[in-house]
């Protein structure tokens, strides 16, 4: 089992946290980007003008989406029963109130909220083109903060799909932005994906970044360990008995250990080649 599936597997628990409307849903506060704060009744997107319609008592005033920077929205109830039926893995019930919550409240938030917990719906239940069509909603509106866990769950959406160019994108987004896990969680399926290409020159910098940059995030390490050593062995380098013998002694009992301890010693050794660039 990789790296991918073992976090997934752990649990897919969402985060979601957000705002939105589309026809005059209650509102907070419209928040401008000359620094301004407009407190409103309520707030409508309208796509033909492309701009906000702000009320606020007997008063309605137009607001270019230019000038937005966001809206806080009050949650609509319906939210959070979907959320709950999606942590309940009820996605038939779940998915009809998810879209509607994209479609009302579309430039209001809630729609990329909701769009996140319905992409998890989707890929959870098999649907793998929906649920791929909900993520990438998530990312054209920018999306915010997306958990580690349904990023995951994409990416492997997308390699069964063989959707190899989405997920190059998807990987590189993540290993831009993400925090440790998540950029270490990216390294390790962007190599397997250079792996697969038959890209090795490629994967390996990616397996030894995960052993440099992050030896602290401890999940990816052993896989990491394994893929450098192979294909080190296939350079003829002795560095990857090195790689092995570490794999053995610091994670005994590890499935990748275990497979390391199995692997038949090099004879011949080549001169030792400098090591990769460990980079972003």
């Amino acid at each position: 089992m990789n790296t991918i599936n073992r976090i997934i597997l752990t649990g897919l628990v969402l985060i979601v946290v957000g705002a939105g409307a589309v026809p005059a849903w209650s509102a907070n506060e419209v928040y401008l980007k000359n620094g301004r704060t407009m407190t409103a009744g309520s707030v409508e997107w309208r796509e033909g003008s492309q701009d906000y319609l702000v009320v606020s008592g007997d008063t309605s005033v137009p607001i270019p989406r230019a000038q937005v920077d966001h809206v806080v929205v009050d949650r609509p109830a319906e939210f959070d029963r979907a959320a709950t039926m999606v942590k309940s893995r009820v996605y038939g019930q779940a998915i009809p109130l998810l879209e509607g919550i994209v479609k009302k409240y579309r430039m209001l938030n809630w729609d990329v909220e909701a769009a996140k917990l319905l992409a998890q719906a989707y890929l959870e239940a098999g649907d793998a083109k929906k649920g791929m069509a909900a993520m990438d909603v998530v990312y054209a509106t920018g999306g915010g903060e997306v958990p580690t866990n349904l990023q995951m769950l994409y990416w492997k959406t997308l390699a069964m799909a063989k959707e190899d160019d989405k997920l190059r994108l998807a990987l590189d987004r993540a290993i831009g932005t993400g925090g440790p896990d998540l950029v270490c969680a990216a390294y390790m399926a962007r190599g397997n994906l250079f792996l697969k290409l038959g890209e090795e020159d490629d994967a390996l910098p990616d397996f030894l970044k995960v052993m440099t940059l992050y030896p602290n995030v401890k999940a990816p390490q052993p896989e990491a360990l394994f893929r450098a050593a192979e294909l080190m062995d296939k350079a003829r380098d002795p560095r990857g008995a090195e790689l092995r013998n570490k794999l053995i002694q610091e994670y005994p009992g590890n499935e990748f250990a275990v497979k390391a301890a199995a692997v038949p010693k090099l004879s011949s050794p080549v001169a030792k080649p400098a090591t990769p660039a460990a980079k972003k």
